[in-house]
């Protein structure tokens, strides 16, 4: 009889293998291009070295009626929180075609933007509350951004941490490329405010003012790795990591490092 427990068990494991391979293919149709990280000069560290400079916008979003990748409308999935490309003021890139995989040279330093429109709460490993793997191991906030005024609605403040009860999201970049380069490198964004997040998706939009954190990371050698929110955001799934979650151009994405 245990012989035929644990063959029995070893089909559904099997099985279980075949459907997590098959969920993760079908979540990676889901990828929708390149976006290349775009030329700004250069960037000195506090060390005073001095790297090829580049930067990248990003917006966090409740919902994905944004449209851009998703396509009009939020595509299959519009009530899903998703990452998004954003314009020079946190605007909705709407037209854009890619949206979660980024290009970035190697042995450069790359200045990130995020604009976080979503609301928040205690996130599950404060681990993640802390700013890691950035220039100084620090980013620079402001807790409200004008999206009409394109201007600043509080003072910036550099941070290397946030309330682990205020998290809207994080920015996260882990992965081994080959045996000498390993990368990490994880920045939360803290949430907007709750009532005004609610009452702008009630309204079919988003926040006027978002959160906005921006922080420089330098770039290793060539590798290809993943980034991904470690804020348990998949609604309606078991321990929130599902949907969204765990879907590549929703919360994760590919970060390619090309020499």
């Amino acid at each position: 009889m245990k012989r035929i427990l644990a063959a029995l068990a070893t089909v559904v494991l099997g099985f279980g293998v075949i459907a997590g391979i098959g969920t993760y293919v079908a979540a990676a149709k889901n990828d929708s291009g390149l976006t290349s990280a775009t030329a700004a000069g250069t960037f000195t560290t506090p060390e005073g070295k001095t790297y090829p400079h580049y930067t990248l916008n990003m917006n966090v979003y409740p919902n994905s009626t944004f449209g851009g990748h998703h396509g009009a409308g939020g595509g299959a999935h519009p009530d899903w929180v998703s990452y998004g490309l954003a314009g020079e003021h946190g605007e909705p890139l709407t037209e854009a075609s890619t949206g979660t995989n980024f290009v970035v040279p190697a042995h450069s330093a790359v200045t990130i933007t995020i604009w976080q429109y979503d609301s928040g709460e205690t996130i599950t490993n404060d681990f993640f509350a802390k700013v890691r793997g950035t220039v100084g191991n620090t980013a620079t906030l402001v807790e409200r951004y004008d999206t009409k005024a394109h201007a600043n609605a509080t003072e910036a403040k550099t941070v290397t941490q946030i309330p682990s009860d205020g998290v809207g999201h994080t920015f996260t970049i882990h992965g081994l490329a080959d045996a000498n380069n390993q990368v990490f490198v994880s920045v939360p964004l803290p949430m907007s405010n709750d009532d005004e997040v609610t009452a702008a998706e009630e309204a079919g939009g988003f926040t006027q003012f978002p959160t906005m954190m921006t922080f420089t990371i330098i770039t290793g050698d060539e590798g290809e790795y993943v980034w991904n929110c470690e804020f348990p955001c998949g609604d309606g799934t078991v321990a929130r990591f599902g949907s969204a979650m765990s879907t590549m151009s929703y919360m994760s994405g590919h970060w390619i490092v090309k020499g």
